[in-house]
């Protein structure tokens, strides 16, 4: 058992509940998963059979998360997205003019974004692959590093298939909002609203989970230079439980207020804090374009 970045072998727990345990490396501040699942993964859509319905709703409620950063992401070149999943968003990319290929670990996933979609989705991990050196311009990973075993190994393969100059983008749930939402529900468990307030509404843990300063050491460490990490603004409504027309306006309505919260923590502090409840990044490769 060892921190998957900077490999020290001492940490102390996190949380521990019935179907997750985290620690926090006690070097860098890393929370991840113990043991570390073997290498072959970086897909959240991987493992069982995929429920289309499911994948569609979570797909839609993604689509103008996706067009807001498609709008400003530069002028379209060759983009690749790791963890593809259905394919919507390399979709949405062609559309707005990008020459997009997407890579997912789940068959499933690569014949409906190929079949369905009319999307360039390869199967299999990114190292499978093995695209040239310095194809794409543009790498994306949505929600995907948080799944990844070893994620020092696949952003370094992130930036050999990346042009010099070229950048990375990375959506990841925000550590430091999921421990405060873990800690918040445990207390209104002991109050008696656990009902309400359970793990699926609440916090969200795969096998890492990144605050700003280690998701900047990882880009570090795997030679890039960070540009920007912020809060990333909620995706709309409930993609996830189906919890109907009523549910979707508590949600939203939650959302737009942690939101308003972590945005407000983010401007009294100067930036330095960020409560978010996930991350985006961006970093370059180093070198000129």
């Amino acid at each position: 058992m060892s921190c998957p970045i900077c490999g020290d072998e001492k940490a102390r727990s996190a949380l521990e509940i019935p179907s997750t345990r985290m620690v926090r490396c006690r070097r860098c501040g890393l929370v991840y998963r113990p043991p570390v699942p073997p290498s072959g993964s970086s897909s959240p859509n991987a493992g069982g059979p995929a429920d289309l319905e499911f994948e569609e709703r979570v797909g839609e409620r993604r689509s103008r998360h996706f067009r807001r950063f498609l709008d400003g992401a530069g002028l379209p070149g060759k983009l690749l997205d790791v963890g593809c999943g259905y394919g919507l968003f390399l979709h949405l990319a062609r559309e707005a003019g990008w020459e997009s290929v997407g890579v997912d670990v789940d068959p499933q996933a690569v014949t409906y974004a190929r079949d369905r979609l009319r999307v360039n989705a390869l199967g299999g991990d990114l190292r499978d692959v093995r695209f040239p050196d310095g194809s794409f311009d543009l790498v994306t990973l949505w929600n995907v590093l948080d799944h990844a075993p070893d994620p020092l190994d696949l952003l370094e393969e992130v930036r050999r298939v990346l042009k010099a100059g070229g950048r990375v983008f990375i959506r990841t749930p925000n550590a430091t909002w999921q421990l405060l939402s873990f800690k918040l529900a445990g207390l209104l468990k002991r109050l008696g609203w656990g009902a309400v307030f359970d793990e699926r509404l609440t916090f969200v843990f795969h096998v890492t989970s990144f605050s700003r300063s280690t998701l900047r050491l990882l880009l570090e460490r795997a030679g890039f230079v960070p540009l920007s990490i912020g809060n990333s603004r909620p995706i709309q409504g409930d993609p996830y439980l189906g919890l109907g027309p009523a549910g979707e306006r508590l949600i939203s309505v939650a959302k737009l207020a942690v939101q308003g919260l972590a945005q407000g923590v983010w401007l009294l502090s100067g930036g330095r804090w960020l409560i978010g409840s996930s991350l985006e990044a961006y970093a370059r490769r180093e070198g000129q374009a």
